[in-house]
């Protein structure tokens, strides 16, 4: 969590002083200071959940990160309902899916395209991803053409049927969602072909001999390619077989280290798991840094603590957040939905929002796609399912029938990032032509509101 963000745990602080001292605070003020005071918990919450993965491993890590992901709009989301915002929790998540997909992913490609030029990721991530929202897509999209149609052939009972229709489609999104779990995180299937998989990712193979030999086959062929900016690949790549062998050595309670992976092929052959496991660079050194690192992984009551409280904190800075925005929505003449589409997921997301684009300043674009379109996917495929389902002990229903226009952006935004990323790379237009998109949705919406179904 930077720095800069524990300066804001001010406003959570003060929210709570102004939502209970005997004043009479205008609501736009409480919106904003309450606003300002989530964003720090949210940023605690993922940093909370970054410390207990370190001591969970990665595939209960993974997990975490998941689940815990969109915990804020989720929290928000709860309590609007329990207030009975149906409207605003229905806005919220189209716009906590678009603002990932097109705004976030806009700002990022915009502003790592102009220091870094074209931006190249792997297509197959892309690809998965880009299936997937074509199912979250798909789910959100049914139930509001099957309303659209009962309401034109004046069909009684309609209403029930998109309740039950949404109840239907929400079960079926989650059996998504937990395959998609249990494919990308426990890697249930998932078996790829050495040959044409010459490096693994390096959380999944760190304790693997066969992860050493792909990653250093293929920095042999990152070296004898003629790609822009292949030095900072094979830094990467050196680094990263120096903590694979130094974890490795803590594990066996030896003291070795990794020669060089720039000596180890200079001749053009790939050395083998002896040769790199058996050179003696520098053995007080390594067992030096296994040691610097555990001693300074943070304990995990600590992070366990941490994520309890903050969780709390945003709950209580959420109601009076949502307390607020009837009377400030009523005295600045918006719509609610306008405030679920576009503030309620900035406030929850913000620190994600840097984060992405610190990833695509690095060109670590795999990383960016996974920011965006992954929190979008766990949105429509996690956070709205629960949603509506929870509804069923709230004063209102939540449905899955959302306002024509945000489902035509939906739409068009899953047709774009399937487009602009089928060729392996982006450029600056290509996240403004999202960021744009983005704005004409959002001025649609402030101007006509979002009823969901148009009569005949």
């Amino acid at each position: 969590m930077p720095r800069w963000l524990y300066f804001f745990l001010i406003f959570s602080v003060l929210a709570v002083v102004l939502e209970y001292l005997p004043l009479n605070i205008p609501p736009l003020i409480l919106f904003v200071v309450a606003a300002l005071g989530i964003v720090p918990l949210a940023a605690l919450i993922g940093q909370s959940v970054e410390e207990v993965a370190e001591h969970t491993g990665e595939r209960i890590g993974g997990l975490l990160f998941a689940t815990f992901g969109n915990a804020t709009e989720l929290i928000i989301g709860i309590i609007s309902l329990s207030k009975g915002l149906v409207d605003v929790v229905s806005a919220s998540i189209i716009g906590t899916v678009l603002g990932n997909v097109l705004l976030v992913l806009g700002v990022a490609v915009c502003i790592g395209g102009f220091k870094h030029g074209r931006l190249r990721f792997e297509t197959r991530s892309a690809s998965q991803y880009a299936s997937l929202l074509a199912l979250s897509i798909g789910g959100l999209l049914l139930p509001t053409i099957a309303e659209l149609f009962a309401t034109r052939a004046n069909q009684p009972l309609v209403a029930e049927r998109g309740v039950l229709l949404s109840d239907f489609i929400a079960v079926m999104l989650l059996l998504g969602y937990i395959a998609s779990i249990l494919f990308s995180v426990f890697r249930i299937g998932d078996k790829p072909n050495e040959e044409s998989e010459p490096m693994l990712e390096p959380l999944v193979g760190a304790r693997s001999a066969a992860a050493i030999l792909r990653l250093l086959a293929y920095r042999q062929h990152v070296a004898q390619s003629a790609v822009e900016g292949k030095s900072g690949v094979l830094r990467r790549i050196d680094g990263t077989v120096d903590a694979i062998v130094a974890h490795e050595t803590k594990q066996a309670g030896g003291a070795v280290a990794v020669e060089s992976a720039a000596g180890g092929i200079a001749d053009g052959q790939i050395p083998t798991l002896e040769a790199v496991l058996s050179h003696p660079a520098d053995p007080e050194g390594a067992a030096e840094k296994g040691k610097q690192e555990e001693k300074a992984k943070p304990p995990l009551w600590r992070g366990l603590l941490l994520l309890a409280l903050a969780t709390v904190g945003v709950a209580i800075i959420s109601e009076i957040l949502v307390g607020t925005i009837e009377p400030m929505t009523a005295v600045l003449h918006w719509n609610a939905a306008f405030v679920g589409l576009v503030f309620i997921p900035l406030i929850g997301g913000l620190p994600e929002y840097f984060n992405t684009i610190s990833m695509a300043l690095d060109k670590r674009m795999g990383m960016v796609l996974s920011a965006s379109a992954g929190s979008s996917i766990q949105i429509a495929l996690l956070m709205a399912p629960i949603l509506v389902l929870i509804s069923i002990f709230m004063p209102q229903r939540l449905d899955l029938i959302f306002s024509l226009v945000e489902l035509a952006v939906l739409a068009l935004a899953t047709f774009l990032f399937s487009e602009i990323t089928k060729d392996g790379e982006l450029v600056w237009l290509e996240g403004l032509l999202l960021i744009l998109l983005y704005a004409m949705m959002g001025g649609t919406i402030f101007l006509f509101g979002n009823s969901p179904i148009i009569p005949a």
